[in-house]
C-alpha cells in the first residue's frame, strides 16, 4: 500500500499546468451540444485507492473522473468535424494554466498535427483507469491513465496510441484536470 501511495502522490506532483480555480478553459461550447463519441466508449476501471473509500463510492468517482477525461478525448482527438486546424476548444476540464500548457503542446495533446490531412477519426480502444485519493474516505485526487487508439482516415491513413496520465483535483466546480504526462505514437499506418 505505501507503493501505492507513493505512486499517487508522485504522479498528482507530475507536470503541473497550476492549480487555480478559475473556470476551466475550453468550457464553453460553440454549439452548446455534447460531443458524440465515434467508435466505442471508454471502459473505466477503478485502479489504486490511498485512503478508505468503499467499491461502490470508488466506482462512482472514477466514472466523474472519467467524464472529465472523456470531454478531452473526444474535444481533442476523436469528436468534432474533420479536416480542420481548429483546436482551441480541445481541453475542456483543464485549469487554465494546464489548458495554456496543453495548448502549446497541440501535437501531442490534440490531433492539431493532423486535422487537416484526415476527414475522420474512430476510436478503437479507449481505456481510462483511475487512481484515487481519499484521505479520510473523501476523495480529494485522482490520476487517470489513459489508453486511446483512434483510426485516422482521409489523405492521411494510419492508426494512432494516445497513452499516459492525466492528474485531477477536486474543486467546488468538480474534477479539474490540472497535469500531464502523454505520449503519441503511430501503431502501425493502412
Amino acid at each position: 500500500m505505501t507503493a501505492a501511495v507513493l505512486s499517487l502522490v508522485l504522479g498528482l506532483a507530475g507536470c503541473s499546468g497550476g492549480g487555480d480555480d478559475e473556470e476551466p478553459e475550453g468550457e464553453r461550447s460553440t454549439s452548446g451540444a455534447p460531443i458524440e463519441h465515434r467508435g466505442i466508449d471508454s471502459r473505466v476501471e477503478v485502479g489504486e485507492i490511498a485512503g478508505k473509500l468503499g467499491k461502490r463510492p470508488a466506482r462512482k468517482v472514477a466514472a466523474d473522473v472519467a467524464q472529465v477525461v472523456d470531454r478531452w478525448l473526444d474535444a481533442a482527438y476523436v469528436g468534432g468535424d474533420y479536416p480542420r486546424s481548429n483546436f482551441g476548444d480541445a481541453f475542456p476540464g483543464f485549469t487554465k494554466d494546464a489548458a495554456k500548457l496543453a495548448a502549446r503542446q497541440g501535437t501531442l495533446m490534440s490531433n492539431k498535427r493532423v486535422g487537416e490531412k484526415i476527414d475522420g477519426v474512430t476510436a478503437t480502444r479507449r481505456v481510462i483507469r483511475v487512481d484515487l485519493l481519499a484521505p479520510r474516505g473523501k476523495p480529494a485526487g485522482a490520476t487517470a491513465h489513459v489508453n486511446l487508439v483512434i483510426d485516422l482516415s482521409g489523405d492521411l491513413e494510419r492508426t494512432d496510441q494516445i497513452r499516459g496520465r492525466v492528474v485531477l483535483t477536486r474543486s467546488k466546480s468538480g474534477w479539474r484536470v490540472f497535469g500531464f504526462d502523454i505520449a503519441r505514437g503511430e501503431v502501425r499506418g493502412r
